[in-house]
């Protein structure tokens, strides 16, 4: 899928008309059937003003499935790493802060790193959401502790 079909897709899941879009990143109406139709090319400042107008990461522009980035976390990192960055993103999420970046890279020796950004939400968390989020992440170290027994 080419990126204006991408972003036209988000923006029509999101319910934004090409005009509210426009107004949004401060361009025409024209400017964004344009890229709508790949008839300019997205620089990277404007992809990045097309994300924050739509609230969704850039790397939803550049995967065709964006989940599949988190579906190979574990074939990367450790489980154990996994689950302890979970509770990071869950302590956080008690105090009123979301991730809003997560960054995977290996270093010249071959490790894998996470490393994860946090900002604060608009609106806190219920306490019945925080408890959900915590029932999961026990419930995947439960299983990842039994799948590492095997």
């Amino acid at each position: 899928m080419k990126i204006g079909e991408k972003i036209k897709q988000i923006a029509d899941s999101k319910a934004v008309s090409a005009q509210e879009l426009a107004k949004r990143i401060r361009r025409s109406r024209q400017a964004v059937y344009d890229m709508y139709n790949d008839r300019v090319s997205v620089s990277v400042d404007l992809l990045s003003d097309v994300a924050k107008a739509l609230k969704v990461p850039v790397t939803d522009f550049l995967i065709d499935n964006p989940d599949a980035y988190y579906d190979m976390i574990p074939s990367v990192i450790p489980i154990r790493e996994v689950l302890k960055h979970m509770k990071l993103v869950h302590e956080h999420a008690k105090i009123g802060e979301a991730m809003i970046h997560l960054r995977i890279f290996r270093t010249e020796d071959g490790m894998y790193i996470m490393e994860s950004y946090f900002r604060e939400l608009k609106q806190k968390l219920t306490n019945d959401e925080i408890e959900k989020f915590d029932l999961q992440i026990k419930e995947s170290y439960k299983v990842c502790t039994e799948d590492s027994k095997k």
